[in-house]
């Protein structure tokens, strides 16, 4: 799906789900953090052991209950909920919490007799979680509580737009008798949706959506995988798939993690592409986030390959938020579909060709052949267009270190893995602002703790360093080309500045968009001298980490002049570019280009422009005629 279409999806779901009821029948479980400092730590007085000052006590809705959470965050109307409690404190706190997070919900079953509400309580030392104690886990429920459950469900689903059924612990209140239970309503209620997130008891359910992770769907089909190998591709998880439809009867949805989700209904395959951070993840309840994303959003109408997206959507909110078991609201959803980042083409064959232009070709050829002329095109500028730039990676790497250091002398195996960390996140990074690259610099140096708070910089500050630096590493460059020693065909890209010209002959209107101060990059040009092919403006970073100029040159495209995305070719070596036009149905045209030699494949940029979403990868523009008359159908 296009962007448009996922934040149309994701409007249409917020604008449903308040009037939308689901049932939620599942495993209710407490959290209780006791946050203590080793600090504070005292022998006790009557007994001689140490005594653990609790500071501050935490308590979150787990299991079920993380689910319920998710549901009442994303606006669900009612959400009625079916699980057991005692008649506890925890009971207590759990009835709390979710009458805060969904006022005026119903309660859940309480026991008397042979229950205590699960609750893991989990010491926090000094921020390290340490051994935990449970409750919960030796629980016996009654008949009588299981067919109290049963005839309640029996009327509330006929007012239901949707059943979860989530099972986090063995036994509980799946008995025999309750899943028959269950598996009879579903077949009593043919025009309801049933969908079961099960741990352990998966294939026990029928006549429902069933959802799992990749190995949980090997598991229950008897297929071996290797533990240490999730990133199945494509046609492997169909196949999984499939079989697991074959023995069941049932659609199911496969969660594929960094690389999205799919869902077959035993006759067609649907997708989700996957989402791209940079930030340090939290995957704690991200299965839990998905489901409720993909539920609700069936449950206001949307469809599969919708819900996947919605579903993806949601768990790209939780697990950005660490340490807790975080939830998405309406407004995080709308802001993550406009503007995350996907991951593409995880499963596609590449297809290398020699005519009419040597590439590779990623997805259906006789469908990038089908576009039309092209009319518009937006490049990229450092290391798309102009080589000055070449070595940037190692000067923000040396800046990276020292700020994370603070310019004090760490020990060796400390630095190499400071190092590590710069460079695969300026590998992440390539193509957003430079300012935005130093405001997550801040956070890895406060995360790193080597730099006292009151000695960390401002990204602002530390984009100045930077700056100064890469200035000094292309001055000399600069002054060569600007005094004539240089000839600017030697400070660009094989064939780019022919290529430009050669557009701009005829017709295509180009724009010039990247993330280098904007002052900068319209010096540059000119002293290269192909700011004159640039008819619709050249943008660059004005500080504005929220006004990032490659997405903004693109929708003011598509808002101001209405451009047909199919006459659209958008060309860089970053992955920002890639994403923006493929995302928006534009011709991505992924540049391996190597600075140094100006020529060539630099196969070191392959991984991230293929996942960005590229449809063509090509090393430069040497066989610039063959390429152009190729986009202009010449």
């Amino acid at each position: 799906m296009l962007r448009k279409e996922i934040t149309i999806s994701a409007a249409a779901l917020v604008a449903n789900a308040p009037s939308k009821t689901v049932i939620l029948i599942g495993d209710f479980c407490l959290d209780v953090y006791y946050h203590i400092s080793s600090a504070d730590l005292e022998p006790s007085v009557e007994t001689g052991l140490m005594v653990r000052k609790v500071s501050r006590l935490q308590t979150s809705l787990g299991g079920g209950g993380n689910v319920f959470a998710n549901l009442a965050a994303l606006g669900a109307g009612k959400i009625i909920p079916f699980g057991v409690i005692g008649p506890d404190m925890f009971g207590i706190e759990m009835m709390r919490l979710m009458e805060k997070a969904h006022p005026g919900c119903d309660s859940l079953f309480v026991q008397e007799e042979g229950w205590v509400t699960p609750a893991y309580m989990k010491p926090i030392l000094d921020g390290a979680e340490q051994e935990r104690i449970d409750t919960g886990l030796r629980n016996s429920i009654k008949e009588e509580t299981v067919e109290a459950m049963l005839a309640k469900l029996h009327e509330a689903v006929k007012s239901a737009d949707i059943v979860m059924i989530n099972q986090q612990l063995e036994g509980s209140i799946y008995t025999d008798r309750f899943i028959d239970g269950l598996n009879t309503l579903a077949s009593e209620n043919p025009s309801v949706m049933f969908i079961v997130d099960a741990r352990s008891i998966q294939s026990r359910f029928h006549g429902m959506w069933h959802k799992l992770n990749t190995h949980e769907a090997a598991l229950e089909a008897g297929i071996e995988l290797d533990p240490l190998k999730s990133d199945l591709p494509a046609d492997e998880v169909g196949a999984i798939m499939k079989k697991y439809n074959a023995l069941t009867g049932d659609p199911l949805i496969v969660s594929r993690g960094q690389f999205g989700a799919m869902a077959y209904d035993g006759n067609e395959f649907y997708s989700a592409e996957g989402l791209s951070f940079l930030a340090e993840l939290d995957t704690v309840g991200a299965g839990d986030s998905f489901f409720s994303g993909f539920a609700l959003s069936k449950a206001a109408g949307l469809p599969i390959d919708a819900s996947l997206n919605i579903g993806n959507c949601v768990a790209g909110v939780t697990v950005q938020k660490l340490h807790t078991t975080g939830t998405c609201t309406p407004e995080e959803l709308c802001e993550i579909a406009a503007n995350c980042d996907f991951t593409y083409n995880a499963d596609t064959n590449i297809r290398k060709i020699d005519k009419p232009f040597e590439a590779e070709i990623i997805g259906e050829w006789e469908a990038i052949c089908a576009r039309p002329a092209i009319e518009y095109a937006v490049f990229d500028n450092d290391g798309t267009i102009s080589t000055f730039r070449e070595g940037w990676e190692d000067v923000m790497e040396t800046c990276m270190i020292d700020a994370v250091t603070g310019g004090k002398t760490v020990s060796r195996s400390e630095r190499e893995k400071i190092r590590a960390y710069c460079r695969d996140f300026i590998i992440k990074s390539t193509g957003i602002q430079t300012i935005n690259q130093m405001v997550m610099l801040v956070d890895i140096v406060r995360k790193w703790g080597l730099v006292p708070e009151e000695e960390i910089l401002t990204a602002k500050q530390y984009k100045d360093i930077y700056n100064t630096a890469l200035l000094k590493h292309i001055h000399d460059r600069l002054e060569r080309v600007r005094d004539g020693r240089l000839d600017p065909r030697d400070a660009t890209l094989a064939g780019a500045l022919d290529f430009l010209r050669t557009l701009s002959e005829n017709g295509v209107k180009i724009y010039l968009a990247s993330g280098t101060d904007v002052d900068d990059v319209k010096n540059e040009a000119h002293i290269l001298g192909f700011d004159k092919y640039f008819t619709g403006g050249i943008f660059g970073s004005v500080g504005d980490v929220k006004n990032d100029p490659k997405r903004q040159v693109l929708r003011d495209i598509l808002s101001k002049e209405g451009v047909d995305m199919e006459k659209l070719a958008i060309f860089g070596d970053g992955p920002v570019e890639m994403r923006e036009a493929r995302s928006n149905g534009a011709l991505a045209v992924g540049v391996l280009s190597d600075e140094k030699h100006r020529y060539g494949w630099n196969m070191k940029k392959h991984s991230r422009l293929l996942y960005a979403g590229s449809d063509i990868l090509i090393p430069d523009f040497s066989q610039y005629e063959e390429l152009a008359n190729f986009l202009l159908k010449r």
